[in-house]
């Protein structure tokens, strides 16, 4: 059994960062839509700003979520995993 007992927060977020601001991209054709529908501003602009809204948030929660991590770690001992080398 191996044990994941801190994660490097800053990498964390940056990889959830990316994640998420891929992930945003996936649905852009319906926020596009959706803002295209619903208000007079640049539809455009807004469907970029909520790409990089995703992207920064979830660099962010990614950052709290390690250091969360990391302080619940090292008070019940982490994550156990059973990992098999081939």
């Amino acid at each position: 059994m191996a044990r994941i007992k801190s994660i490097n927060s800053v990498s964390l977020g940056k990889v959830l960062g990316l994640m998420y601001m891929i992930l945003s991209l996936v649905f852009s054709p319906f926020f596009f839509l959706i803002a295209a529908e619903t208000t007079s501003i640049s539809s455009a602009g807004i469907v970029v700003f909520i790409i990089v809204l995703y992207g920064v948030v979830g660099g962010i929660a990614g950052l709290l979520m390690g250091l969360i991590y990391n302080f619940v770690a090292g008070r019940v001992g982490g994550i156990e995993l059973e990992i098999e080398a081939t």
